[in-house]
C-alpha cells in the first residue's frame, strides 16, 4: 500500500514536472491606449521589424552564448510574413514593430540533459512595441518563453533553442493580431 502511493506520488510530481516544462505568455501593459492590436482585423502592415537587447540581456550575452539574435528576428519575421504582416516593398508610412530582449538564459546541454528541470529553465523575455511613423507607441506588451524540459528532450540545444524563437515569434504575432485568445494581464 505504501509502496504504490510513493508510485503515485511520484507519477503525479513527473507528470507536473513535464507539464511546466515549457511555458510561454504575454503581459500586456497597464496603459489601455496601448493594449489593443493594432494589427486585428487585417490589412494593416508593418514596414519592418526589428530585435535588439537591452543593457541586462547584453550582460547575460556572456554566459548565453548560444542564444542568437539574428535567428530570433529570422524567426520574428518568417511568422509575420506568413500572417502577411510585413510590407513587401519599404513604406515609411507604415509602422515598425520593435523587439527589445530584457532577458535570457540558456542551459548549457549538460545540465538540461542531466538535470532537467531542477537546473532551471531557459528562457528569453522581451518587450515589443508597434509604433507609428511619427514614433508614436501603437501597441505595447511583454512576451515571454520558457523552456525546462530536460533528457534527452530537452538536451538538444538546437531543439530548445528553436523551441525558444518559435513560441516567442507566435506569441509576439498573437497578440500582435488579437489573436492570442483570453485576454491575458
Amino acid at each position: 500500500m505504501i509502496a504504490k502511493q510513493a508510485g503515485q506520488y511520484i507519477v503525479t510530481a513527473l507528470l507536473a514536472a513535464a507539464l511546466a516544462g515549457c511555458a510561454a505568455g504575454v503581459k500586456r501593459t497597464d496603459d489601455t491606449a496601448k493594449r489593443q492590436a493594432y494589427f486585428a482585423g487585417g490589412g494593416k502592415l508593418a514596414k519592418d521589424v526589428s530585435v535588439s537587447m537591452s543593457k541586462n540581456a547584453r550582460e547575460q550575452l556572456a554566459d548565453n552564448l548560444k542564444f542568437d539574435q539574428e535567428k530570433l528576428l529570422a524567426t520574428v519575421k518568417r511568422a509575420l510574413g506568413a500572417k502577411g504582416l510585413l510590407a513587401k516593398a519599404p513604406d515609411d508610412k507604415l509602422p515598425t514593430i520593435e523587439i527589445v530582449v530584457t532577458d535570457i538564459r540558456v542551459r548549457s546541454s549538460f545540465s538540461a540533459v542531466m538535470w532537467g528541470f531542477m537546473a532551471g529553465d531557459d528562457h528569453i523575455n522581451g518587450e515589443v512595441v508597434a509604433r507609428d511613423q511619427a514614433g508614436r507607441e501603437l501597441q505595447r506588451f511583454q512576451v515571454s518563453a520558457a523552456y525546462a524540459l530536460g533528457g534527452l528532450a530537452g538536451g538538444q540545444d538546437e531543439t530548445r533553442m528553436s523551441w525558444l524563437y518559435e513560441t516567442f515569434a507566435q506569441e509576439t504575432v498573437n497578440e500582435l493580431t488579437g489573436t492570442s485568445g483570453e485576454p491575458k494581464q
